[in-house]
């Protein structure tokens, strides 16, 4: 139900916008959208208040993320937008510490908002370009775990986004990256279920914003093996892909260090 507001919302928001990007190859700015991120944040209510705590955390790294959440570590959330998942996290583990990374001041006042209502004791917010994390030698080796939900794909540097979770891993360090189950290879998708909507999703939203400033515009169906390709380019040296429970738009790129 969530899911069929979405097109509508991004044709409203940017049509115009994405019909002269044909022309200029210029990508869209989120200025366009001005609503989206209240909607991406419904978006991810309706998902993770039902699965993250409780199905997905408890599957990471064979069962055993949740103990070590639970006797305290470093989080980052990359993406955050409005700071759904990591105010749930935060919440469910208050021995461990989380912190927040959005591009978008507009989403970070909110997820701060947020948390303040929530009295969240454990969790702190950053405007930040994710893409300059591997220039931060302040974070450099800060976080046992990093988290992106649905976020890679719209980077403009998805690449150095990856180099720079890299960076502010542990030695020891572990990365979830969740986003959109599909190849990367437009003949290999012709069987997807929601290939449809996913390729327009992409089109309307994820390859315009990935595109602004002369960026890489990945798009929501770059796939799984782009996906491998660009997190082993990041020096990953283990990337495990996994079904997600009780979620079949996902999959679960989890990487170790």
């Amino acid at each position: 139900g969530v899911y069929t507001q979405e097109i509508p919302l991004l044709t409203t928001s940017a049509m115009e916008a994405v019909i002269d990007g044909f022309v200029t190859g210029e990508g869209v700015s989120y200025d366009h959208y001005p609503e989206f991120q209240a909607f991406m944040s419904q978006l991810a209510n309706a998902k993770h208040r039902q699965v993250l705590v409780n199905k997905f955390l408890p599957s990471v790294d064979n069962g055993r993320i949740v103990p070590r959440l639970a006797s305290g570590i470093q989080v980052c959330d990359l993406g955050c937008a409005e700071g759904v998942a990591v105010i749930l996290m935060a919440t469910a583990f208050p021995q461990s510490r989380f912190v927040g990374i959005d591009i978008s001041s507009e989403a970070i006042d909110e997820a701060r908002r947020q948390a303040r209502r929530q009295k969240i004791e454990n969790l702190d917010f950053l405007v930040l370009d994710a893409a300059d994390l591997k220039n931060r030698k302040e974070m450099k080796g800060l976080f046992d775990y990093v988290t992106a939900f649905d976020a890679i794909h719209d980077q403009t540097r998805p690449l150095d986004v990856l180099r720079g979770v890299n960076h502010i891993l542990t030695p020891e360090g572990r990365f979830s990256m969740v986003d959109i189950a599909a190849n990367s290879n437009l003949a290999d998708n012709l069987a997807h279920p929601m290939g449809s909507f996913l390729y327009t999703v992409s089109l309307m939203h994820c390859m315009p914003v990935g595109l602004v400033g002369g960026g890489t515009g990945l798009g929501m169906m770059w796939g799984r093996e782009k996906a491998v390709e660009m997190l082993k380019d990041a020096r990953f040296q283990r990337v495990e892909v996994l079904e997600i429970p009780d979620d079949p738009f996902n999959l679960h790129f989890f990487c170790r260090k």
